[in-house]
């Protein structure tokens, strides 16, 4: 689960609501959740970083946006409108097994993340990996 305390949404992740994907419930009053979206088109979502953006991508700026590790890609999702969210990108990277988690960085220009499998099926030690998410949709 991650949670955007900023805006007062949980966002649940690797469920069996949503196909585990992002299911998002407003949780403003916390005594009374309920639901205000989801966001199933990639699938799965294992974690998921959600923030007002205020990174370098001008496009975004003052929306909300999920950085989520889906498996097998970063995907980055536009959830200011819960009941439309939409994706802006689906980003693969070399050698992936299983995209485990990340964090932006404080500027939010970098996606830092690693992938929980790729040690085994590659025999890499393990490894960080840095993604540039200076403009979101590429």
């Amino acid at each position: 689960m991650a949670v955007n305390e900023e805006t007062g949404y949980a966002y649940l992740v690797g469920g069996s609501e949503c196909r585990g994907g992002l299911y998002m419930v407003d949780i403003r009053d916390p005594l009374n959740p309920t639901k205000a979206g989801c966001f199933d088109q990639d699938g799965y979502t294992h974690d998921a970083q959600c923030v007002i953006y205020r990174g370098p991508d001008q496009t975004y700026n003052g929306r909300e946006v999920c950085f989520c590790s889906n498996e097998d890609t970063i995907t980055i999702v536009d959830v200011t409108s819960k009941s439309n969210p939409v994706l802006i990108s689906r980003t693969s990277y070399a050698k992936e097994a299983y995209t485990h988690q990340g964090w932006l960085s404080s500027d939010q220009q970098y996606f830092v993340f690693n992938d929980e499998l790729d040690e085994t099926k590659y025999g890499f030690n393990t490894r960080t990996l840095v993604l540039d998410v200076s403009t979101l949709d590429n």
